[in-house]
């Protein structure tokens, strides 16, 4: 049965993630020539939802445009007829198939990072200048469709390999072995049903792997490797490290497609703006992102193959023994370039010297006064700077009671004496070969040591980027969820009084329009300031998003905390900012505030009822604090 058989067997069991009736009836009037604006814009009006998300997306910052519209047709004309049709693919599949029904399938990750890689697909078109970046934006944001295909269909049988956690490869081939395809060739198989153009599913198909010989178009190649390269911008934005290429291959890659190295931090740093807004737009929860330098730090927490390895300097010998005859022709027989030689008289100097000088072979008489050879090997074995130095012993005796003996104390080896050199030689060498394995092995786990060591503190700095907003440095939406999480139990298992204060900067559109986005970043972060300032230690104040601040106030009834908005919202009303060219602006905040009581079930309905406030307040006038 072949790919497109399993497909279709598949439309006919189950209903695969598709858009709806009116997005398939756009997107054929959008690839009809004959087709008017208008024309299109009236079968758009028959489905208020998407109508209402194409009057959204023409009023947002995306289009930076300070001119209101009211009506879709406006709202295309502003959108463009290629917008238009991707919008509506993407509005329809987004808009219905985010309900979770696959266990083990994450649909806030699938989700947020096809947007991270649509967004990131979209701005090197952008620059590029070749592809439209419309459709690129809706190739790449659906380019993992038959992930959440397999979610939808076969929801049980999808969760129980997914619950293996496999690697990416072996991943394809069990949904191929469950399946009859992978999630590859479904998605490019609904492209090609949908009517995408034929190099958007052969891009969906191949852009995580090597295209096929066959395939020689100049245009699918540069393609595939553009949506590659979307992909692993995808990765960095979710901070899903190390990534398969190292951030300079990226950045090469990146020039290719008109994005200057020098100019790559902040290529980056848009895409991670822009990915957030259009998490609002399309209700996908977006994380915060560190600034792109913050990230390209942790590159080199990596293994390092380059350092120095003591596998073949010398190896130290030490040889005891109490006749200076035997010393001297030991000392001229163990003497090379890969070898140093000490000695000591008799057993109690030979221990002090090993615990000393620490040798890695010691050879060593039997029969020596003070402390002989078996009383010397099992001092050695006893202490523990000293324990795994290999021992040999030299003994007039061959008898098996005696060698066992010796072995039992710790012996690694022994040669009968009178010895034979080239017999002695050949014991030493083998004993050498253990000590040089043993080099490596304990390198070896210096190495993978302090790798792990470094592994951990980057681990730390990602936890702590995690929950840190970079611009601000104040904690972000999911540092204060779970501390809202926290204190909630708190409250409600002590009987403790909390509240919260949800915080909007008045007009911050405006500020962006007028000014510019590095001047709004300016008033973020000078607001951030002025609420860490008046707040009280107590108090947790974290950036939720956008020019959202939230405030958790413990231990505070509704007075205290209505006197601490009050404070924030004079401190801010009563500061001038200092923009980027030395002009100065001023701004004013609105404030909700909502007190814990019992008719609240959790954190979220908690935030809501801030939420509800801060509503009335900015409809009532701005620059003024309601109370739930």
């Amino acid at each position: 049965m072949s790919k497109k058989d399993i497909y279709l067997k598949l439309k006919t069991i189950a209903k695969l993630p598709s858009p709806s009736q009116v997005a398939l009836e756009v997107m054929r009037l959008c690839y009809r020539d004959s087709s008017s604006l208008q024309d299109i814009t009236n079968v758009v009006e028959t489905d208020p939802s998407l109508s209402a998300e194409f009057l959204k997306y023409a009023n947002s910052s995306l289009l930076s445009s300070n001119a209101p519209v009211a009506s879709v047709q406006r709202a295309a004309v502003k959108i463009g007829m290629k917008g238009i049709v991707n919008l509506a693919l993407s509005f329809s599949l987004l808009c219905q198939n985010q309900d979770a029904i696959c266990e083990n399938f994450n649909y806030n990750k699938f989700w947020s990072k096809s947007l991270a890689q649509a967004v990131a697909a979209r701005a090197i078109a952008v620059k590029q200048k070749q592809f439209d970046p419309d459709e690129l934006f809706t190739c790449a944001l659906l380019s993992h469709i038959g992930e959440l295909a397999f979610a939808t269909v076969f929801s049980q049988e999808y969760s129980k390999i997914l619950s293996q956690e496999l690697t990416d490869s072996n991943l394809l081939e069990a949904e191929h072995n469950a399946f009859g395809l992978n999630h590859h060739e479904l998605t490019a198989e609904m492209f090609q049903d949908w009517g995408l153009p034929k190099k958007y599913y052969l891009a969906a198909k191949f852009h995580e792997h090597r295209l096929p010989g066959d395939i020689r178009e100049d245009e699918v190649i540069k393609l595939v490797e553009v949506m590659h390269l979307s992909m692993q911008l995808a990765d960095i934005c979710l901070l899903e490290l190390p990534l398969s290429q190292t951030f300079a291959d990226i950045e090469d890659i990146a020039a290719k497609y008109g994005v200057p190295n020098e100019n790559f931090y902040e290529f980056f740093d848009q895409i991670v703006r822009t990915w957030q807004e259009w998490g609002y737009l399309y209700k996908i929860q977006t994380e915060q992102c560190p600034l792109y330098h913050q990230i390209k730090q942790l590159e080199d927490i990596s293994i390092e193959a380059q350092v120095i390895s003591k596998t073949d300097e010398e190896i130290l010998i030490l040889a005891v023994d109490d006749d200076p005859l035997t010393l001297l022709n030991l000392s001229k027989i163990l003497k090379n370039t890969k070898r140093r030689v000490i000695t000591a008289p008799d057993g109690q100097e030979g221990l002090q010297i090993a615990q000393k000088m620490r040798p890695e072979m010691v050879i060593t008489d039997w029969r020596m006064p003070h402390l002989d050879g078996l009383e010397l090997c099992q001092a050695l074995r006893n202490t523990k700077i000293t324990e795994h130095t290999y021992i040999i012993m030299l003994t007039s005796n061959e008898t098996d009671d005696e060698l066992v003996q010796a072995f039992d104390v710790g012996a690694d080896d022994y040669v009968v004496k009178p010895f034979r050199p080239k017999v002695l030689e050949a014991r030493i060498r083998s004993g050498e070969r253990l000590i040089r394995y043993q080099r490596t092995v304990n390198h070896d786990r210096e190495v993978i040591q302090r790798y792990a060591r470094r592994l951990s503190s980057a681990n730390r700095k990602l936890r702590t980027m995690a929950m840190t907003d970079a611009l601000t440095g104040l904690p972000n939406r999911r540092s204060a969820m779970s501390r809202m999480k926290d204190v909630v139990a708190e409250s409600s298992r002590h009987d403790e009084k909390l509240s919260c204060i949800l915080i909007d900067i008045d007009h911050f559109k405006q500020i962006n329009d007028t000014y510019g986005h590095d001047n709004g970043d300016i008033v973020l972060k000078e607001v951030a300031n002025i609420f860490a300032q008046n707040a009280r230690s107590y108090d947790t104040i974290s950036r939720m998003g956008g020019e959202e601040f939230l405030v958790i106030s413990t231990r505070s009834d509704r007075t205290d905390t209505h006197h601490l908005a009050e404070r924030l919202r004079s401190a801010v009303e009563k500061h001038v900012v200092t923009l980027s060219d030395g002009n100065t602006a001023s701004v004013t905040i609105s404030l909700g505030v909502a007190t814990w009581n019992d008719g609240y079930t959790d954190g979220d309905d908690f935030i809501k009822a801030a939420d509800n406030a801060l509503y009335r307040a900015k409809h009532n006038g701005r620059n003024r604090i309601e109370t739930a």
